[in-house]
C-alpha cells in the first residue's frame, strides 16, 4: 500500500501548527501518509475509523488521538454531523528538544510526549473533559493557542485510560531510506527556497542521478519536485504579505521567483488570487 511523504508548513513566526477544520473545510489529506512532525488531533463528534499503521479501529462521539513522528495513518476526520469540528495539532521535533527542554518544569510533558512515539488513544473522559479548550483555538491569538496548548499536554500527560498503539517495524510500504531522503530535501529546500533551487544539484547531494532524484521525490510524495518548491515559496510569499509592509516585487525575490509573470501565475494557483489581491486583502485585514 502506497503512502505519502506530506510536508507539514510551519511559519517562521510560530512554534506550532493549529487548524481547526469543519464540515465545509475539511482536511485535504484523504490517503496513508507520514510525516515527522508529532500531531495531535480532536474530533468533536461523530463516527468514524482509526487507521494507525497496521492497527484499525472505529470510533463513536468523537476522538483524540496523539501521534509520535513517522507513524502511518489515514485521515481520521468524518462529515456524519454538519456542527463537526476537527482541530490538528502539529509540531516538530525541535518544540520538545530546543523550546520545552530549557524549562526543567517541563520534564514531564517532554517525557509525555516521548511516549507518543507510539499513538495514543485518549478516553472518552478525556475528550470530554477537554473539549472546551480545543474548540477555543478558532478564537484565540498566537500567544493564547500557544499557552492552551501546554495546559492541553499536561492535562493529557495524567489522563487515565489512555491506550497505547504499538508502531509495528517498517510495517505497510515504507522506504526508509526514501523518507531519510525526502527529509533533507525539505530540509534544503527550507534553507535555499530564496535562492537557485535545482534539482540536479539536490540528486548530486543524495548521490542519485537527476531522473533518479525525480523518481524517488514523486513515489515518496505523489507530486513533482517543481510543484513542491513553487507552493512552498508561494507560502513563503504569503507569510512575507502578510507580516511586512513591503512591494509585491519584493515579495518575489524574497520568495525565490525572479520572473514576475510566472510569479503571479504561480500565486494565483497555490493562493486562488493574484498578489495584488493578496496584497489587498492582507493590508485590510
Amino acid at each position: 500500500m502506497q503512502i505519502s511523504y506530506e510536508q507539514i508548513y510551519l511559519e517562521q513566526s510560530k512554534s506550532l501548527k493549529i487548524e481547526s477544520y469543519t464540515n465545509k473545510s475539511h482536511c485535504n489529506i484523504v490517503s496513508w501518509h507520514l510525516h515527522p512532525e508529532y500531531e495531535l488531533v480532536f474530533i468533536k463528534s461523530g463516527s468514524g475509523s482509526i487507521q494507525i499503521d497496521s492497527h484499525h479501529e472505529n470510533y463513536d462521539n468523537g476522538l483524540l488521538v496523539f501521534l509520535g513522528p513517522n507513524i502511518p495513518h489515514m485521515p481520521f476526520g468524518n462529515k456524519e454531523f454538519k456542527n463537526n469540528v476537527e482541530v490538528v495539532i502539529q509540531f516538530p521535533e525541535s518544540f520538545v528538544t530546543e523550546k520545552l527542554a530549557h524549562f526543567p518544569e517541563f520534564d514531564t510533558l517532554t517525557a509525555f510526549i516521548k511516549r507518543s512515539c507510539n499513538a495514543i488513544i485518549f478516553s472518552s473522559e478525556s475528550h470530554k473533559k477537554l473539549r472546551s479548550q480545543f474548540l477555543k483555538f478558532n478564537k484565540q491569538n498566537d500567544t493564547e493557542k500557544l499557552l492552551n496548548f501546554i495546559d492541553i499536554l499536561h492535562q493529557l500527560s495524567f489522563s487515565k485510560n489512555q491506550r497505547t498503539i504499538r508502531k509495528a517495524p517498517l510495517s505497510l510500504d515504507i522506504n526508509k531510506h526514501s523518507f531519510e531522503r525526502i527529509s533533507k530535501v525539505y530540509q534544503y529546500v527550507n534553507d535555499h527556497y530564496a535562492k537557485e533551487v535545482r534539482s540536479e544539484n539536490l540528486a548530486k547531494i543524495l548521490g542519485l542521478t537527476p531522473n533518479s532524484f525525480c523518481r524517488v521525490f514523486k513515489t515518496a510524495t505523489n507530486r513533482n519536485f517543481i510543484d513542491f518548491l513553487n507552493e512552498f515559496r508561494i507560502k513563503k510569499a504569503q507569510e512575507c504579505f502578510d507580516n511586512n509592509e513591503i512591494s509585491i516585487t519584493e515579495v518575489m525575490y524574497l520568495s525565490g521567483f525572479n520572473d514576475p509573470s510566472y510569479f503571479s501565475r504561480q500565486f494565483k494557483k497555490y493562493a486562488g488570487v493574484s498578489p495584488s489581491t493578496y496584497n489587498q486583502l492582507s493590508t485590510t485585514n
